[in-house]
C-alpha cells in the first residue's frame, strides 16, 4: 500500500498556479542566506544544548523549510490537482456492438499467414479484432472507445466474454486471454445460432441508437438449442444488425494433431456454411463476408467498421474529483509546524 496515494493526480485544472513556486523558492533562499541585521538568534529550550557543528546549523534552518514546503503544498492545491479525468464524448447516434468469435477447435487451423509466418484462424481474428478496436478510439493510444463493444465467444455453447463497456483496454486484455484447448468438451463443436441469440440478448435492452453483432465462424452450426435462422429473425425484432464473416481458405485447413511421434499437421476439408451465414445477414440487413486470407478477414473488419460510424459530435464532457484536499491539509500542517519550532526552539530578539 502506498501512502502517497492521496497525493497521486492526472491533471491540474490552474497549472499557471505553479509559478507561485518561484516566490517559494526565492523567500526559501533569502531566508537562508540573509540575516536580519541587528537580530540574534537564541534556543528559548535546553534541548538545543545537545546539537553542534552541522546538526544544529540544519536545525537552525528548520523553520524556514517547513514553511517554504507548506507553501509549496498550498501553491500546488491552489493549482486544483484532479483524480479520476477522464474525456467522454457525448455522441448522438453512438452504437452498441457484439464481436463473436467462434472458439471451436478448427480454428487452430494453421491456413492463415501473418508477418510472414503461418499463423491459425484465431490469432490471425484476434488481431483483426485489435486493429477493429483501435480504429473506433479518438486516439490510437487511448484507451477508451467511441462506442461501446462487447466480446461473446463460442464453441459447444456461447459465453459472454466481455459485457458492452467503453473501456477498449479492459476488452483488449480479455482478448488475450481467448486460448482454444482441443482437448475441453466446448471446443469440439459450434453453436452459431445460440452465439447469435445472445448477442440479441446483450443488445436489446441497449438504447443506443444503432445495434450491430459481428459473427466470425469457420464452420456450420452443428450445437445447441436455437437455430441460427431463428436467432437472426430475432435479431431483426430487435433492428439489431448482424454482420458474418465466413473464414478459412478454400483448400481447407492444417490443424494440428497428436501422434505417436509428436505433433504434426493435418489436412482439414471442412467448409463452412455460407448459404446460412448469408442468410443471417440478409435477415437483418447486414451483409456477408468471406475471408479466406489474412488480409481479406482484416478488409472484412475495415468495412464494417466504415459502414458501421458513429455520425454526429454534439460536444465533451469529462469526469473528475478534486484532490485538492491532501494538498491543502499537508501544507497548513507544514505552515503550523514552522510556526511551533520557531516559537519553541528559536526566537527572534529584536
Amino acid at each position: 500500500m502506498s501512502y502517497l496515494g492521496p497525493f497521486a493526480f492526472s491533471g491540474l485544472m490552474n497549472p499557471w498556479a505553479l509559478l507561485l513556486l518561484i516566490g517559494v523558492a526565492l523567500l526559501l533562499a533569502a531566508e537562508l542566506v540573509v540575516r536580519a541585521p541587528g537580530a540574534l538568534n537564541i534556543s528559548t529550550g535546553e534541548t538545543l544544548a545537545r546539537f553542534r557543528g552541522h546538526s544544529r546549523a540544519l536545525l537552525r534552518r528548520l523553520p524556514a523549510l517547513l514553511r517554504a514546503i507548506g507553501l509549496a503544498l498550498l501553491v500546488v492545491a491552489l493549482a486544483r490537482p484532479i483524480t479520476g479525468f477522464r474525456a467522454r464524448k457525448e455522441r448522438e447516434n453512438i452504437i452498441d456492438i457484439m464481436l463473436c468469435v467462434d472458439v471451436s477447435g478448427s480454428m487452430l487451423s494453421k491456413d492463415f499467414v501473418s508477418r510472414g509466418e503461418r499463423r491459425d484462424r484465431l490469432f490471425v481474428t484476434k488481431e483483426a479484432v485489435r486493429d477493429f478496436l483501435r480504429s473506433r478510439k479518438d486516439k490510437p493510444k487511448d484507451r477508451y472507445g467511441l462506442d461501446r463493444v462487447g466480446l461473446v465467444l463460442y464453441g459447444k455453447y456461447a459465453w459472454t466474454q466481455c459485457p458492452l463497456t467503453l473501456d477498449y483496454g479492459l476488452l483488449e486484455r480479455e482478448l488475450d486471454l481467448v486460448e482454444i484447448d482441443p482437448n475441453e468438451d466446448k471446443s469440439t463443436r459450434t453453436a452459431i445460432g445460440s452465439a447469435v441469440g445472445l448477442a440479441v440478448s446483450r443488445l436489446r435492452h441497449s438504447e443506443a441508437k444503432s445495434k450491430v453483432a459481428i459473427l466470425l465462424t469457420d464452420g456450420l452450426n452443428n450445437a445447441g438449442e436455437l437455430d441460427p435462422i431463428t436467432a437472426a429473425n430475432l435479431a431483426q425484432d430487435y433492428d439489431i444488425r448482424v454482420y458474418t464473416i465466413g473464414a478459412g481458405s478454400v483448400e481447407g485447413g492444417l490443424l494440428p494433431q497428436q501422434g505417436l511421434f509428436g505433433t504434426f499437421l493435418r489436412q482439414t476439408h471442412e467448409g463452412v456454411d455460407e448459404d446460412a451465414l448469408r442468410k443471417i445477414a440478409s435477415a437483418t440487413g447486414a451483409k456477408y463476408y468471406r475471408a479466406t486470407d489474412t488480409e481479406s478477414l482484416e478488409e472484412a473488419y475495415d468495412e464494417i467498421n466504415a459502414l458501421e460510424t458513429t455520425e454526429v459530435e454534439l460536444g465533451d464532457y469529462y469526469e473528475h474529483k478534486d484532490g485538492f484536499l491532501p494538498y491543502a491539509v499537508a501544507g497548513t500542517v507544514a505552515m503550523l509546524l514552522s510556526v511551533f519550532v520557531r516559537r519553541q526552539w528559536f526566537e527572534v530578539i529584536p
